[in-house]
């Protein structure tokens, strides 16, 4: 890719009213992607536009928010899109009209999950099977609210009943302000590769904005997907755990600039900053699994990081974790051991998105 070619590239689309800039989006990934970890990524730079963990439309209540607490955002995480699921069109636009009341910018709503757990309730992917509900249910939401809302959803419910052109279709009609195609279908979970062609096939056939989604592991294929789907974003998940700097460097990619590339030290100190941001709201059991569920995906690259993850893993106290991350980095920063960069054994998500996979 020339760096004219990269420069020629769309920077933004346009959702609602609202210029989102950059066209990079963080995906919603259940159990990762909340308040603090959204923060995280914006504040190393990229990202345009953040998601929110998937609720579920039963849960959207006063008292329901109070014990999960997936729809809590702070102010420098906007523009941000809080993600719903269901499958009772009427129970779906009243959760969207309480969550409007909140402050969003953007609603989503989910028909991507392939967990069977999500679509034994006839949730996510499950809706793929029943079109004409889904349509009722995207005109009952567009009905009720007046921020934008947007629909992320899959090519099928598996390669014989392939139906994304319609879905996306009814999407628009339906008055959705943009949509995601993440191109696997539900029965293929995430094996395989996702087919990026549907994507672009969904692109010629609306009007609205398209955004992609599916392994997108690299600044350099984040720009390729742009230029060779004509899609208006990409969406990272993912790999995003796995660099949180992502979204900064497809910015330098695209910028024609030298590409950051983090030092051991600069590992270290995201490792503890993070779980330090966790501890300041959470209690130190779940800030302590917040750290362990990162590290168990972020791509160290350090010469037995393999044992860091181990004992991170088997670490009782926030304390006890850092000391273990600060002692396993300082030979790398002092020099005692030379940082030579080596290839990471990183744990594969778990299918699903209550493992936090890209749904």
């Amino acid at each position: 890719m020339t760096d004219t070619l990269t420069q020629a590239l769309p920077e933004s689309f346009q959702l609602g009213s609202m210029r989102i800039f950059p066209n990079m989006v963080l995906a919603p990934m259940a159990g990762v992607t909340d308040s603090v970890f959204r923060r995280l990524v914006l504040s190393l730079g990229g990202c345009g536009l953040v998601v929110s963990e998937m609720t579920n439309a039963a849960s959207v209540s006063p008292k329901a928010m109070k014990r999960h607490r997936l729809l809590d955002y702070m102010p420098e995480e906007r523009p941000i899109s809080i993600q719903l699921s269901g499958n009772d069109p009427d129970l779906v636009a009243t959760a969207a009209r309480f969550v409007e009341e909140l402050g969003p910018d953007v609603i989503d709503i989910n028909c991507g999950c392939p967990s069977p757990k999500v679509t034994g309730g006839g949730h996510g992917s499950a809706l793929l099977k029943d079109l004409p509900k889904m349509q009722q249910m995207l005109k009952a939401v567009h009905a009720a609210i007046k921020i934008p809302f947007t629909l992320k959803f899959r090519a099928g419910w598996d390669e014989q009943t392939l139906n994304y052109i319609d879905t996306a279709k009814i999407a628009e009609d339906a008055g959705c302000a943009a949509i995601t195609l993440h191109p696997r279908t539900k029965v293929q979970g995430y094996s395989g590769d996702a087919d990026w062609s549907r994507v672009a096939e969904v692109v010629q056939a609306v009007s609205i904005p398209v955004i992609g989604s599916g392994d997108v592991r690299t600044p350099a294929e984040a720009l390729a997907r742009l230029e060779q789907t004509g899609v208006a974003a990409v969406m990272i998940g993912r790999a995003a755990m796995a660099n949180p700097w992502i979204f900064r460097q497809i910015a330098q990619l695209r910028a024609g600039q030298a590409m950051f590339v983090p030092t051991p030290s600069d590992k270290r100190d995201l490792l503890v900053r993070y779980v330090d941001m966790c501890a300041e709201t959470m209690v130190e059991r779940q800030a302590l699994g917040k750290l362990k569920q990162l590290i168990g995906q972020f791509s160290i690259g350090l010469y037995a990081s393999n044992q860091l993850r181990r004992d991170v893993q088997r670490a009782n106290e926030i304390e006890a974790a850092k000391t273990i991350i600060h002692g396993f980095f300082e030979p790398f920063i002092s020099g005692a051991v030379e940082a030579v960069e080596v290839p990471d054994e990183i744990a594969v998500i778990k299918e699903g998105c209550e493992n936090g996979a890209n749904n």
